[in-house]
């Protein structure tokens, strides 16, 4: 197998370089709008109309005008993402959905560091409750397939959330807040660069006394969170640089019993610490490469005891997880239409857990598994016109062995008449998380979950771009998924899936500094092993926004989104109602250095349950001021 992988691979690389020698680059010099510069699609800096996969970018700009406390509340926004939330209050357990998958189908990272829990629930997936919007540069979404370069995980798509970098003279930004439910939030940042040496540095606070997580509860669930954040770089040579990238969240926030259950003294705390140091240098002219050692550690602590309403309770449980990965990127320029990438990485995964209810103890001693992945790219860029990007990987498990995956991704513009096509086809594939193999539920014989998928669409500009618009057909193929078998009380691999559905966008700026935005999803899902839908995934989502920047020292932000009917459980008897929401920000700058800023959440009001049995936020009012120095 590994012979015929690396003719395959061969092939392709003479292939689409003896192409390319039969070309010519030929610049129509058109407007087109080539969007944002993306790094994570490829591995290397394209802009978005280069790739050929679906990607959105919301940039700090846009952080800003939005107004939004957490990363869930934007990534709500992106066309294929459902965001749930267990109670709807800050620090609330969350789950995201892309394109239908499931939440450990989506690699989260944060400066290109994989986040996630890995001895938690069915592990492998990342809870956004506490990842706040402070000191981000900018968040990179690209849906579909992605495991050729990311390796396992990266099935329906990549997150990767970037912080800042320090430029010119030192910068101190201060910002404070404080809203409905008691919350209040403050927010302290440093950055700048001094000849060789940038750095960024950010930590904030939230403390709310939140909401009553239970629907039908009274007693309020509330949370404290704090980020701090921190991005220092080197430059060693004159084309060189040592960077050194952290994250540290600590947080606690309440709990009640489950749906519909108050429970006055249930309570977890979480920590979780991020790091990567990467050092960058160019050879030569045609090859540069990177080499990176990250490193993420996370701990959440529960307890439950006796209460009022619960008189028998009494458990606590801790679970502790880290990730170690090394990586080694290479990029070849062998002419000015061909990128090369390949590299190699290797992982490790390490986890325990405790679990005690009264008497009864379960415990998982520290366990580990390790990966070794070997990836290879070949970009081709024709005319300014054609772009075509084919990948292959290789995986190494310690406990299944070997995983192949694939993707190309293609996209076509005609700059004269403003038109985009693109299309993707690829294989994905997620490994047993190390609570699935080691618990006493798990099995270490697990396979690996796999998958087939394709997207293709069109992207139309209009009036100098000042409209565009666009439509993504998606079809994705799950098999051997890990749930839960029933008869043997373990994680099995016994589902196959089948998600599809399209995303329409359009985007309309014909008044100066008036910008309206929408998109919609539309999403079918079958587990193929019983004929039901998937829970928790809407079949219609939409979302509306409209940006007015006004006396260039004023902005406006009115954000709409619905939510349609989707199950409330895996059986499909509860039924989830549809439900709309609107929230509303605006700031202005009374100087330069000094702006204040308001929000208001849930402008009408609506009532709105997004989990079963679990509450949502009324509406809410916040304002503050924000200064630099």
């Amino acid at each position: 197998m590994k012979r015929k992988i690396f003719i395959f691979m061969i092939v392709l690389f003479l292939t689409t370089t003896i192409n390319g020698w039969a070309e010519e680059e030929k610049g129509f010099g058109t407007s087109y709008n080539l969007g944002e510069v993306i790094v994570s699609a490829t591995r290397t800096q394209e802009y978005q109309a280069e790739v050929g996969s679906s990607t959105t970018v919301i940039t700090s700009g846009e952080i800003e005008k939005i107004g939004k406390v957490t990363v869930a509340e934007l990534l709500r926004s992106v066309p294929g993402v459902s965001v749930t939330q267990q109670g709807g209050g800050l620090g609330s357990f969350t789950q995201l959905y892309l394109r239908g998958g499931s939440p450990g189908h989506t690699m989260v990272m944060i400066d290109g560091v994989e986040v996630k829990y890995l001895m938690e629930h069915d592990g492998g997936f990342f809870d956004f409750a506490y990842l706040t919007t402070d000191n981000i540069e900018r968040i990179e979404i690209i849906r579909g397939p992605q495991s050729t370069l990311y390796g396992s995980s990266a099935m329906s798509g990549v997150i990767n959330i970037i912080t800042k970098q320090g430029e010119g003279k030192p910068e101190f930004s201060i910002s404070a807040d404080a809203g409905s439910q008691n919350t209040f939030r403050e927010m302290l940042g440093l950055s700048g660069s001094i000849e060789k040496i940038n750095y960024s540095f950010s930590i904030s606070r939230v403390d709310s006394d939140g909401i009553s997580s239970a629907a039908d509860g009274v007693e309020k669930d509330g949370c404290g969170i704090t980020n701090v954040s921190s991005r220092l770089g080197f430059t060693v040579f004159d084309d060189s640089e040592l960077s050194l990238v952290s994250r540290y969240t600590d947080a606690e926030n309440d709990l009640d019993d489950g749906a519909n259950q108050d429970d006055p003294n249930c309570s977890t705390a979480k920590e979780m610490f991020s790091s990567k140091i990467q050092f960058d240098q160019p050879l030569a002219d045609w090859w540069e490469y990177k080499i990176s050692f990250s490193f993420l550690n996370t701990e959440r602590n529960y307890q439950d005891s006796a209460d009022s309403v619960d008189t028998t309770e009494d458990s606590d449980s801790w679970y502790k997880g880290d990730i170690k990965k090394i990586d080694w990127q290479h990029n070849f320029f062998p002419f000015d239409y061909d990128t090369i990438t390949c590299g190699f990485d290797y992982k490790e995964e390490r986890g325990s857990s405790y679990y005690r209810s009264g008497t009864w103890v379960s415990k998982v001693n520290r366990k580990s598994v390790d990966n070794q992945g070997y990836y290879l790219q070949n970009q081709l860029k024709l005319w300014d016109e054609f772009f075509t990007t084919v990948g292959v990987r290789i995986d190494e498990h310690e406990l299944f062995g070997t995983e192949n995956t694939y993707k190309i991704s293609s996209a076509y513009i005609i700059p004269l008449i403003g038109t985009r096509f693109k299309a993707n086809w690829g294989t994905g594939f997620r490994s047993p998380s190390v609570y699935q193999l080691y618990s006493s539920y798990g099995d270490i014989n697990l396979k690996p979950e796999e998958s087939k998928n394709y997207d293709f669409g069109f992207e139309q500009s209009l009036s100098e771009n000042k409209i565009s618009f666009g439509l993504t057909y998606f079809h994705n193929d799950f098999k051997q998924m890990i749930g839960w078998d029933w008869n043997t009380w373990k994680y099995a691999n016994i589902d196959q899936v089948e998600t599809k559905g399209v995303e329409v966008e359009a985007s309309v700026n014909f008044i100066e500094n008036l910008t309206l935005s929408a998109n919609h999803t539309f999403l079918d899902t079958e587990d193929k092993t019983t004929g039901l839908e998937l829970s928790r995934r809407p079949k219609n989502k939409s979302n509306l926004a409209i940006n007015y920047g006004f006396l260039n020292k004023g902005n406006i932000n009115l954000s709409i989104t619905h939510v349609g009917h989707r199950w409330g459980d895996t059986a499909n008897t509860i039924k989830m109602k549809s439900y709309d929401k609107v929230d509303l920000s605006a700031s202005y700058d009374l100087r330069e250095d000094f702006q204040i800023y308001g929000r208001i959440g849930n402008l009408f009001d609506k009532k709105a349950q997004e989990v079963y049995g679990y509450a949502t936020p009324e509406a809410s009012l916040s304002a503050g001021v924000r200064a630099t120095f």
